[in-house]
């Protein structure tokens, strides 16, 4: 095989799982129908949950370079189109904590986000093929056999490959999932008609401002939200329950001849369009995530309205999910039955995350807003972060200490700074490290997305030994074994064989993640940074690597 794992698309989820294998030694090839790479805002939002997949993919610093607030949004008295009616910031400020360094979502065009991530992925010695498709494939028993067209000098060229895997991250009219007929249960919320897209403004807004006209889908709307990297671009979004005039070949002139219309504004001295997009808002997911040696991640599997900005971020932390554990398989080191826990582990947390995008959306678009719903209409509460995302009823994990399971499986408060079993691995700064170096180092600066982190806090040295020997035994490279040891220790002694001895120097380790004094406790953190297992017996670590490895 020229590689292991065909991924079909080239959007952010098949990118970041491209990237993912590749860190993990897995060869991939990512293939994308379109002949050029797509430009305009698109999925803009990212959360800090998803911030914090970057920073363990090593994409993160490149992010942070260019992407910007999430801007104010001010909606405009009608009749007239120039008076602020009010300002509302729909993603208040939150203050960064030491466990949660990235407490804001933040707006990045699409387009270079996905440039960033492709020149990581280049770094690997991988392209993303364009102008290539995915005609059809085959499952057998130790590989999927796939057959591909690409256009080359206006000729089509068809080429047979096999891989051991398949995974369409092709978008929401997914072939690899129709292929697959997955049945793609949900609604399409009917009225509701959009025209999105990216347009030129040369004069007449402040790009400080997210631009807002109308109250709803029982009247016309047009939103304009300017780019944060991109000058006099703005993306746009109009609609309205009576847009006649809105059709397939709704053009420049008719687009602003409706804006015109909609803002009672003469004075916006608008450019090209650099994309537009009919939309009508789905939500739907697949029952199932993957038959056999074929996968779906992303838009493939969920669409969503677009309220709330959780779509793109949930399509990347599925192939974040996704990409781990496939890497294992691939070399031997886990059963093929570890993959069943991507269903299992994301269809909860999709399903929570369509549930709470359409109660905003209908909310904020289709029920008619009254004065005293205005102000708080938008507004999004924590929960749209995504750092309470959790996987506490995976099969996958073990925490032996009490912890709630049943309230919030999926998009659960308390999972973002409890650091049970489940929940993502909070940060902890501050912390000097011994051995191998002395320097100061962070939590996040030690997880990695081809390994696991085991964190021994507390105990004796004996006790200390004793892991460290278990953790041995595990596959070469696949753990790294990290001593905690608490602020007030004198690190006289540095035990040996641990790939890295810290002193919680501030206390923010001990305190982040609720160590009891002197207890033995170990967590191990997953290649995804989500606890994999919290426990203070031995045998509960040694029993939760048996789920992982062979």
């Amino acid at each position: 095989m020229s590689a292991s794992v065909l991924i079909v698309g080239a959007g952010p989820s098949g990118l970041v799982l491209a990237l993912s294998l590749l860190q993990n030694g897995v060869s991939v090839r990512i293939i994308e129908k379109e002949t050029s790479h797509r430009v305009g805002e698109r999925g803009a939002g990212i959360m800090p949950r998803t911030f914090e997949i970057h920073n363990i993919l090593g994409t993160l610093p490149d992010i942070l370079k260019i992407a910007t607030p999430i801007p104010t949004r001010r909606t405009y008295e009608l009749p007239g189109g120039t008076k602020p009616l009010m300002d509302e910031d729909i993603a208040p400020y939150i203050e960064p904590t030491y466990h949660t360094p990235y407490a804001n979502p933040k707006v990045l065009g699409q387009h270079h986000l996905e440039a960033i991530l492709r020149a990581h992925i280049r770094k690997y010695g991988t392209e993303v093929e364009l102008a290539t498709m995915l005609e059809k494939f085959e499952q057998h028993d130790d590989h999927v056999s796939a057959h591909l067209m690409k256009a080359v000098d206006g000729k089509a060229i068809s080429e047979l490959a096999n891989f051991s895997y398949i995974v369409g991250a092709d978008g929401a009219r997914s072939n690899v999932r129709k292929q697959l007929e997955l049945s793609f249960l949900g609604e399409t919320l009917e009225g509701v008609d959009m025209k999105v897209g990216d347009i030129i403004l040369k004069e007449g807004l402040s790009r400080e401002i997210w631009h807002c006209w109308g109250g709803g889908l029982h009247t016309k709307m047009v939103f304009l939200r300017p780019s944060g990297q991109d000058p006099e671009v703005y993306n746009f979004v109009i609609t309205g329950v009576d847009l006649s005039h809105v059709t397939e070949t709704f053009g420049r002139e008719d687009l602003i001849s409706a804006m015109e219309e909609i803002t009672e504004r003469k004075d916006l001295v608008f450019g090209d369009i650099r994309w537009i997009n009919n939309y009508r808002p789905n939500v739907r997911m697949v029952e199932k995530f993957h038959v056999g040696r074929v996968f779906i991640a992303g838009d493939a599997a969920h669409c969503h309205s677009p309220a709330g900005g959780q779509g793109m971020n949930s399509s990347s932390q599925d192939a974040f999910n996704l990409g781990w554990k496939m890497a294992l398989v691939l070399k031997g080191l886990a059963h093929p039955s570890i993959l069943d826990t991507y269903d299992e582990e994301r269809i909860p947390v999709i399903a929570e995350m369509l549930n709470i995008t359409t109660k905003l959306f209908k909310n904020v678009m289709i029920k008619p807003i009254g004065e005293e719903q205005k102000m708080t209409a938008w507004k999004r509460g924590e929960e749209f972060n995504m750092l309470g995302v959790n996987y506490r009823t995976s099969s996958l994990v073990i925490d032996d200490g009490t912890v709630e399971k049943s309230v919030g499986a999926a998009y659960n408060e308390e999972s973002a700074t409890a650091a049970r079993a489940g929940d993502r691995a909070p940060e902890a700064p501050g912390i000097q490290q011994i051995a191998p170096s002395n320097e100061e180092t962070s939590f996040f600066r030690l997880f990695g997305s081809s390994y696991h982190t085991v964190l021994v806090f507390g105990g004796s040295t004996d006790q200390h030994r004793s892991v460290l020997a278990n953790v041995k035994k595990l596959p070469k490279g696949m753990v790294k074994s990290v001593l905690v040891l608490p602020k007030d220790s004198q690190a006289k002694y540095v035990p040996e064989g641990f790939d890295t001895v810290l002193v919680d120097a501030k206390g923010y380790a001990y305190n982040g993640y609720s160590i009891p004094d002197g207890e033995l406790s170990i967590i191990s953190v997953r290649p995804d940074g989500f606890v994999g297992a919290r426990v203070t017996a031995e045998e509960n670590l040694e029993k939760y690597f048996s789920r992982i490895f062979i």
